[in-house]
């Protein structure tokens, strides 16, 4: 095992344009493994013309959105905090500015296991839907078995992906703490898509010991021979909060929901929480956190 501790801004150069940027994230909460500091640092860095896959298209998504980051957004669902769909993501779609394609739950979920298992698909019966003509690369076939009809529903692959976690190690071993309780997408659909990823970059609250790693093996949802880079980020989820950490910032969402309804308005917040600090500490410094 090698040491991948880096800056952010190291780390987000694994990221080319054009890429397939994949956010590996909890799905239905604002308590999440959300990985902002990378967010922030894709906006710092200018990124360009990529298609981002997340479960749930929310802050984070709309962020890159509205800073000229995107060409393409998938996701099973597409939400800011129960307040309709996010106000940059909203206004690009309606201009024709950023093409975005759906998933139901259970297809995003597929593709994604595929993805982590190295398979090009996997098969579904009976799946008929508005859906599949927004994928052409999904294809039927008939069973080698019986002959009835499936549909290939392909693999996510990202060429990256963004994972924020409570804690770890030098390595790339992570765990998710109390996050990973009751969280079907703690437990498998953001390790799934890290394992699905080309090259994955790990931000933390912590940076522990391998020894506390190896103590907790039953907490430990990410390996390291699946990370890249390692980035020392606290507050890293904020605005999103990290359970047992932080609570989510509900204050700081609604002052971005406000923001993000005018461009003027959006640039002027790009320009204070994005562009100002250099990398996550400075970041939790201007937010007032520890």
């Amino acid at each position: 095992m090698r040491d991948k501790r880096t800056t952010i801004a190291n780390a987000v150069s694994l990221l080319n344009d054009g890429d397939t940027l994949g956010i590996a994230s909890p799905a239905v909460s604002p308590t999440a493994l959300v990985s902002m500091a990378a967010v922030r640092e894709i906006a710092r860095q200018g990124k360009r013309d990529l298609l981002v896959v997340n479960a749930m298209a929310e802050l984070e998504t709309d962020l890159l959105a509205g800073a000229g980051c995107l060409r393409e957004v998938e996701f099973w669902a597409c939400q800011f905090f129960g307040q309709g769909t996010p106000p940059n993501i909203r206004r690009l779609m309606e201009a024709g500015q950023l093409r975005a394609r759906e998933h139901s739950e259970f297809s995003f979920t597929l593709g994604v296991m595929a993805g982590g298992m190295g398979l090009k698909f996997i098969p579904l019966h009976g799946f008929v839907n508005d859906l599949v003509p927004q994928h052409p690369e999904w294809r039927t076939f008939d069973s080698p078995f019986d002959g009835q009809q499936l549909l290939a529903v392909t693999a996510i692959v990202p060429d990256v992906a963004l994972i924020h976690v409570p804690r770890a190690d030098q390595f790339g071993n992570a765990q998710f703490g109390d996050t990973n309780r009751d969280n079907v997408a703690a437990k498998f659909i953001a390790p799934q898509m890290v394992r699905a990823a080309k090259r994955v970059i790990l931000t933390t609250e912590e940076i522990i010991p391998n020894e506390q790693i190896r103590a907790t093996p039953d907490q430990t949802g990410i390996l390291y021979h699946d990370v890249d880079a390692v980035v020392l980020a606290p507050r890293g989820a904020h605005p999103h909060g990290v359970t047992g950490y932080y609570e989510p910032d509900r204050d700081h969402i609604q002052q971005y929901h406000q923001a993000a309804q005018d461009p003027d308005k959006f640039r002027a917040y790009l320009d204070t929480y994005v562009h100002a600090p250099e990398g996550p500490a400075a970041y939790a410094a201007l937010i007032g956190g520890e």
